[in-house]
């Protein structure tokens, strides 16, 4: 038997939930909410079982949903979408991706990912047999070298991967980051995928600018989103994908010979509440206000609190504190302080470790307070 991906180990997200649980330790490492579901999408979906929505859907996504995600994409970023040619539902952003990677990577196509990188990304390219060309980002700012991505740019260079807000250094890409890439890939066969599910918790004064928003950039791109993210429902799996029509053929071939469609109801459900319920400047204030409750929080510890631009994860520099590597150091604040992180480094393939660990403010107030009385003791 041939281990495509024998190089990858557990999940560094499940490794140290896993921990957390065990030990009983204040969970702030992956990235899922620990407050309760809004109650009205709870209906929507228990509306829709009701309904009858408990069969197949089509493989492309309910109808209803595809409308509403229509309207949502036109309000935020004045793009039009062809639902019916552009856009299909998925269980989980994560797995678009996987399909994006079997559509257009073949053996040998190089790949453009920019470290610290999201774990899936790397791995969703190698199975198909593609090259990943890892591009670093320093703390503290992480902020991308164009001259670096020049040099690594070249025929072979079949995707760049972007994440925007990203994961996990909650930078925000700019409009001048956004002109550069464009600059790049034009004329080229180069493909964008950008991963965008954390596209409505955006804190910098711009606000989101999309990949929807550039139309140069449209007929090349691959947009990914999440409603587990946005509606605080990670569980459910469901996402979506933008793509020129000619990908997303290729991608729904793969779709439908594997998982087929995405749940019937909670589609229906999802459509419902964003019709009737949702709003992305709630959310992102809600957010916001959970980000300056934890940075306020430990404005005198030992920790620095590095920019957060977007996402509800902060990155905390801890050189001051232990010279410890990220990954013994968050495995000791697990057993001794009884609190959860996640180390940086595993966000890198090259070994680069900065003393720096990432926590979710995604949480209840309470659990917030717990964790600032914790960490400022260390």
């Amino acid at each position: 038997m041939i281990d495509k991906l024998s190089k990858y180990g557990p999940s560094i997200f499940s490794t140290m939930t896993g921990l957390a649980l065990q030990h009983g330790a204040l969970n702030l490492a992956q990235g899922f909410p620990d407050f309760p579901t809004d109650p009205k999408l709870i209906t929507c979906v228990d509306l829709a079982m009701k309904d009858g929505y408990n069969q197949y859907s089509r493989p492309m996504g309910a109808v209803n949903l595809h409308k509403q995600i229509e309207t949502l994409v036109f309000n935020n970023y004045g793009r039009e979408v062809n639902g019916d040619e552009e856009l299909t539902v998925y269980p989980g952003a994560s797995f678009a991706i996987y399909l994006a990677m079997q559509a257009l990577i073949s053996a040998g196509d190089e790949v453009i990912i920019f470290e610290p990188a999201y774990e899936c990304y790397a791995p969703a390219i190698e199975i198909v047999g593609g090259k990943v060309i890892p591009l670093q980002l320093e703390s503290p700012n992480f902020d991308i070298d164009w001259h670096e991505v020049r040099k690594a740019f070249s025929s072979k260079t079949k995707m760049i991967v972007i994440n925007n807000p990203h994961n996990p250094t909650a930078k925000v890409w700019s409009k001048e980051d956004l002109d550069a890439l464009e600059e790049l890939v034009s004329g080229t066969n180069c493909f964008i995928l950008s991963d965008e599910v954390y596209e409505f918790i955006n804190y910098t004064p711009t606000g989101h600018i999309s990949i929807h928003s550039r139309p140069e950039m449209i007929e090349r791109s691959i947009v990914v989103s999440s409603f587990g993210k946005s509606l605080h429902v990670t569980g459910w799996r469901i996402g979506y994908c933008i793509a020129p029509q000619n990908v997303t053929d290729l991608m729904r071939k793969v779709n439908q010979f594997s998982v087929f469609c995405t749940n019937h109801s909670i589609q229906m459900g999802v459509a419902s509440y964003l019709e009737n319920h949702f709003d992305p400047q709630i959310l992102n204030s809600d957010y916001k206000a959970k980000r300056d409750f934890v940075k306020a929080g430990l404005k005198d510890s030992n920790w620095e609190v590095l920019d957060c631009e977007g996402t509800y994860f902060m990155m905390l520099d801890y050189s001051s504190i232990s010279d410890l590597p990220s990954i013994e150091f968050t495995r000791k604040l697990v057993f001794e302080k009884g609190i959860a992180t996640i180390p940086c480094s595993p966000f890198y393939s090259n070994g680069y470790d900065p003393k720096i660990a990432r926590i979710c403010f995604a949480k209840k107030e309470e659990t917030l307070q717990k964790a600032i009385d914790i960490l400022c003791k260390i």
